[in-house]
Formats: structure tokens, C-alpha cells, sequence
């Protein structure tokens, strides 16, 4: 009776056809949870290196890139980063936003990340008069250790919308003001190779304030050190896979 009992205790094994055993497969997953990132605990975070984050809205929420819903954004990002939140860089697509981030280690971070997405969100649920998540699941963040990396993650969140909508190359100056993306950083955006910037005036046109609502690096890599993985960023470039 004894051994019985013990034996109940451990898991179940189903037989395979070759005659050996296998654990019992654990609980499926919800169907709405498909593709869902696991919450696993963060990798440990090094405040020397930046980090580029990915949010995801849910599939019925409005499209974020409409001047509207970009003003609001900005105006959390500006809001953040009197709260301390370490936000570089910055590009809205339709469902979702690529961020380069900084942070003391991973517990700021997932903080920093936290009380930005909370506030984007209720405050887009309020411009739309929506209710409910806005956000599909946690983020996702990678870091970013070499020159190289800081330098590509750069250029594809800059440049992320010609990844989407296959725009042909900028050649000319006039053709690259033309071509930045007026929902990403990148009219801010100042180490072009060349040493252009577009004037205010451009920002102004396109409905942008003069003042980025962006936190400046504090982190070498991001700083100055990514122009060692290939120099200054050209306006003809496009971006690539990542990760």
C-alpha cells in the first residue's frame, strides 16, 4: 500500500512506440497565447550597454501611426524622461514601437518600461475612446554589446520604415529630408555621415517640436562608440534583420 502510494507521486509516462518512455507533455497553451513571449526572468542588464526594445499592440487597437496618436506618444516620451525614463531613440509603426533605451540594470529597465507602456496606453485608450490592453505582451528587449550592434539596431529603428513599405533609397539631400521618417527620431537625429541635420524649419513642417522629447546617451556605445562597427550612418541605408 505504501509503494503504491510513493509511486503515485511521481509523473506519468507515456510509452513511445519504440518502446521507450517520455515524460508526459505539460499544460498547451491558450490559442490567444500563441507566439506569446514567456514570462521568464530578464537576463542580468550592464549599464554600459543600450537596448533595443520591442512593443506589440493588440490586434483590434487603432493604428499608432497617424499624427494624432504620435502626438501623444511624444508627449509620454517627454513626460518619461522627467520621470527619469532613458529613452534614445524611438520609432512608431502601425502596431508596434521599436525603442533604444538605457538603463541601470535589468530591474530599471523592466521599471522604466513599465511605467512608459502604462501611461502610452491609457493615454492612447483615452485620445480613442477605447477601453481595455493595448499592448499585446511584455516587451522585448535585447542588448546591445558591441559597436556594431548599437550601429545596426540604429539604422533599423531610424530607417524601420523603409523595412516595411520597401521605399526606394534616398540619393540626394533634398530626397533624404523627404524620406525621414516623420514617426521615428530620425529628423533629430544628428551623426549623419557628412555632418547634415535637417534644419528646423523641416521638423516644423512636418508637425514636430523643436525639441526632441529624448533622453541623450549617456552609455559610450551609444554615445559615439557604434561609429566603430562602420562609421557615420549614411541616408541611402536600409535596415537589416537583427538578433
Amino acid at each position: 500500500m505504501g509503494s503504491r502510494a510513493q509511486l503515485s507521486l511521481f509523473p506519468k509516462r507515456a510509452k513511445r512506440r519504440n518502446g521507450k518512455v517520455r515524460a508526459k507533455p505539460g499544460r498547451k497553451v491558450r490559442p490567444e497565447r500563441v507566439g506569446f513571449m514567456r514570462h521568464r526572468t530578464r537576463p542580468v542588464h550592464d549599464v554600459n550597454h543600450p537596448v533595443h526594445v520591442t512593443i506589440r499592440r493588440v490586434r483590434l487597437a487603432p493604428s499608432f501611426r497617424t499624427e494624432r496618436l504620435r502626438t501623444v506618444i511624444l508627449a509620454e516620451l517627454k513626460r518619461a524622461r522627467g520621470k527619469g525614463v532613458h529613452v534614445i531613440e524611438y520609432s512608431i509603426q502601425d502596431d508596434h514601437l521599436h525603442l533604444m533605451v538605457e538603463g541601470r540594470d535589468a530591474a530599471d529597465l523592466s521599471a522604466q518600461m513599465r511605467k512608459l507602456f502604462s501611461r502610452i496606453a491609457m493615454s492612447i485608450n483615452s485620445a480613442v475612446g477605447r477601453r481595455g490592453s493595448l499592448f499585446r505582451d511584455r516587451h522585448h528587449r535585447h542588448e546591445l554589446v558591441t559597436p556594431r550592434e548599437v550601429r545596426n539596431a540604429l539604422v533599423y529603428i531610424l530607417f524601420n520604415v523603409r523595412k516595411h513599405a520597401r521605399g526606394a533609397d534616398a540619393r540626394t539631400q533634398q530626397e533624404a529630408w523627404a524620406s525621414l521618417d516623420a514617426f521615428s527620431s530620425a529628423p533629430w537625429f544628428q551623426q549623419w555621415a557628412h555632418h547634415t541635420r535637417p534644419p528646423p524649419e523641416r521638423l516644423a513642417a512636418r508637425g514636430l517640436p523643436a525639441d526632441p522629447p529624448l533622453a541623450r546617451p549617456e552609455t559610450w556605445l551609444a554615445r559615439a562608440g557604434w561609429k566603430r562597427g562602420g562609421g557615420a550612418i549614411r541616408f541611402d541605408e536600409s535596415p537589416r534583420r537583427l538578433h
